[in-house]
């Protein structure tokens, strides 16, 4: 499931990415560039393995 949702995430950034590309509105670069960095640290939060006992 880990990996699952790790694919999610890096595609909705991509996804955000390429709707910057054609969407034109102020403050675009922040907030795109914001959503993109905050999928891509959830992406690497789902990649992190638990904890060994």
């Amino acid at each position: 499931m880990k990996k699952r949702l790790m694919m999610i995430f890096i595609l909705l950034s991509a996804a955000v990415q390429m709707i910057g590309l054609i969407v034109d509105f102020p403050w675009k670069g922040i907030t795109l560039w914001t959503l993109s960095v905050i999928f891509l640290l959830m992406a690497a939060y789902f990649t992190k393995s638990p904890a060994k006992n």
